[in-house]
């Protein structure tokens, strides 16, 4: 064993020594090991860690034990907001004792989770260039809300607000990156709550960020976060699509109808800004006109022409803006905005071979969007600059290839999880039922569900691909799963209170999409089953994924859409056993497993269950065990 391991697995028997109902886990001790080597070598290493292993301290420790300065990005802001609230306070509260241990650690978000003290002081002193008397009577009492409470808040960010807030309410007190002038051209940027955050992490041991921030932070040449020797990538199943996201540039008539908005507040004259909001308005007809397409390179004459001469007026305007002497807030606001806008404008334009350009409706409006096929040239320097440890519960087949790593699924460390799946689970495969698309489908799924339901007596997750489908089987089973089993749909209420309903009403049950493959936990006997209606496979007419598949060729199927598929299937069926007690049944309702030859790719997630096409051996499972 090395020292750097001998030295994190010590730290990790400190550490479970002293917290409350923590145990050995071999698992944990295992990838605490292999981490520790990685960090201590300088290579990239991807862990594939099952549900239990406690991934967390797994790479947490190391990283400590090592005395390296780390980011750590999740994929959501909720797994950010759990590694604040009980997983790193918890370590913190082991190592303070010891001098060689302690450390620090910080939260960072994206600038527009940070109340601006410049909007709040416009809106204060009445010099807001958007009137609050233009705005619904309860958003305009949000924002006074939030007005108020920025003189008493420490963090001024949207998630520690401690009054109910609407969208629309904190889009008025917050800016985005593109719209911030900087803390040196901002008369609040000593109190700026985005830089005081930025400056605890720049002094902190840990920082945590989600892929997001950790994104942007790549593509605006390392504004955003301090330097750091390690990055931990924390569900990386999901890190592909979020830097593809990052990377993209969307463009639509609004966009360009605000940033003349800007401008206008910001100039006596009006000339320049006006001819920019026409071109928005055009921008939109335009768009409107080839909606749904994926577009060829160069772009059409039509959306080229638009889109050329908006990039003209932004660089007058920008001319204008930079010869004003005057820096006022609007000016700075504006000439930051419009700088992005011309920025966005000119990628779009300039397009190239990985950029996949496509034009879609969003919420009734054209949006042209310009995304790149790969994301390894982004990521590239992170593997040469970085220590970097990928891990998650499921690694798809290819990830690390397709993020640019020179490693193969055989290189990925797979660390058993604690639980007993044997015992304590079952995989159920329906193998009788009609294919999707078949008439005869929608009743016989729906009675199917109800047969599973009534075998685990409630407490099951049932899982849709869509939502007309689960509109229309909720509806058909309402008042028909059994006595006391009652039915949520996952437009009831609000996604925290409808899982605590779930929680707490053990016999319930929650029909819900794919926003509940991943991000619940419900342990015990509240989950004895999850239910998927078919295979998850991506939308066939995902522009983006389209373009993947031409470019994999005939074997599109298998390194496209199965990948995605297998690992929604393997996050979603992941809610099932949380602990050493839970027991339960994942039941996937698709025939198309018992024929297809992608069966074992798209089970890959799940293999460690038994497997059964029985419902005899359901019911005798659960039999066992509540006998």
């Amino acid at each position: 064993m090395t020292p750097a391991a001998s030295s994190a697995l010590s730290l990790l028997d400190t550490v479970i020594a002293r917290l409350q109902h923590a145990e050995q886990r071999a698992g944990q001790a295992d990838m605490v090991r292999h981490v520790a080597d990685a960090i201590d070598s300088g290579r990239t290493l991807v862990v594939q860690a099952g549900t239990g292993t406690g991934k967390t301290l797994g790479y947490l420790v190391p990283i400590l034990a090592a005395g390296r300065t780390a980011v750590i990005a999740t994929y959501t802001k909720a797994l950010q907001d759990q590694l604040a609230s009980v997983d790193l306070p918890l370590l913190q509260s082991v190592c303070d004792d010891d001098p060689d241990l302690s450390f620090s650690w910080a939260i960072l978000k994206g600038r527009n989770n940070y109340l601006c003290r410049q909007r709040v002081s416009e809106i204060a002193t009445g010099h807001d260039q958007l009137p609050l008397g233009d705005v619904p009577r309860d958003v305009a009492r949000e924002v006074h809300q939030l007005v108020e409470w920025s003189d008493r808040t420490e963090s001024g960010e949207l998630s520690d607000v401690p009054f109910p807030v609407g969208d629309s309410a904190w889009r008025k007190v917050s800016l985005g990156s593109d719209e911030c002038p900087g803390a040196a051209k901002c008369a609040f940027g000593e109190t700026c709550f985005t830089e005081r955050a930025r400056e605890r992490a720049k002094n902190a041991n840990v920082i945590v960020v989600n892929f997001t921030l950790y994104g942007l932070d790549l593509e605006q040449e390392r504004e955003f976060l301090p330097p750091h020797d390690v990055v931990v990538f924390d569900e990386v199943h999901e890190l592909e699509d979020v830097i593809s996201e990052t990377a993209s540039v969307s463009l639509t008539g609004r966009m360009i109808a605000t940033a003349a908005e800007s401008a206008r507040q910001a100039l006596s004259r009006q000339k320049l800004p006006n001819a920019l909001a026409k071109t928005g308005k055009e921008l939109d007809e335009v768009l409107t006109r080839h909606s749904g397409q994926r577009l060829p390179q160069p772009l059409p004459s039509d959306i080229h022409g638009v889109i050329g001469n908006a990039a003209s007026q932004c660089g007058l305007i920008l001319d204008e803006l930079r010869a004003t002497t005057t820096e006022t807030p609007e000016l700075l606001r504006a000439t930051s905005t419009i700088a992005r806008l011309q920025e966005s404008l000119s990628k779009v334009l300039s397009g190239g071979s990985n950029m996949v350009l496509f034009v879609l409706d969003v919420r009734g409006a054209a949006r042209l969007t310009a995304a790149p096929k790969r994301v390894d040239h982004v990521l590239d320097r992170v593997w040469d600059e970085t220590t970097a440890i990928l891990t998650s519960a499921t690694i798809p087949p290819g990830l690390p290839r397709r993020l640019g790593l020179s490693l193969d699924d055989d290189d990925i460390l797979r660390v058993a999880s604690p639980f007993d799946y044997a015992q304590q689970s079952l995989l159920y495969l329906a193998d009788d039922l009609p294919p999707p698309n078949d008439p005869a489908r929608p009743a016989r799924l729906q009675q199917r569900i109800r047969e599973l339901i009534s075998l685990s007596g409630g407490s099951a997750l049932v899982l849709f691909t869509s939502w007309s489908v689960l509109r229309d089987t909720a509806d058909a089973l309402e008042g028909k799963l059994g006595s006391g089993i009652r039915l949520y749909r996952q437009d009831d209420m609000p996604k925290k209170a409808l899982l605590d309903a779930f929680r707490d009403d053990h016999a319930s049950c929650l029909f819900a999409t794919r926003g509940f493959f991943q991000g619940v936990d419900v342990p015990g006997d509240a989950l004895r089953m999850v239910i998927l209606d078919k295979v998850p496979f991506p939308a066939m007419k995902d522009p983006l994924l389209d373009a993947r598949r031409d470019e994999a060729g005939p074997a599109a199927f298998m390194h496209v859409d199965v990948p995605i598929a297998a690992a929604s299937l393997a996050q979603a069926a992941g809610r099932l056993i949380r602990t050493a007690t839970d027991h339960g049944v994942v039941a996937i309702l698709d025939p198309r497993l018992s024929t297809k030859r992608y069966k074992g790719a798209v089970l890959y997630g799940v293999s460690h269950m038994p497997e059964t096409n029985s419902l005899e051996r359901v019911a005798d499972f659960f039999v066992r065990r509540t006998s």
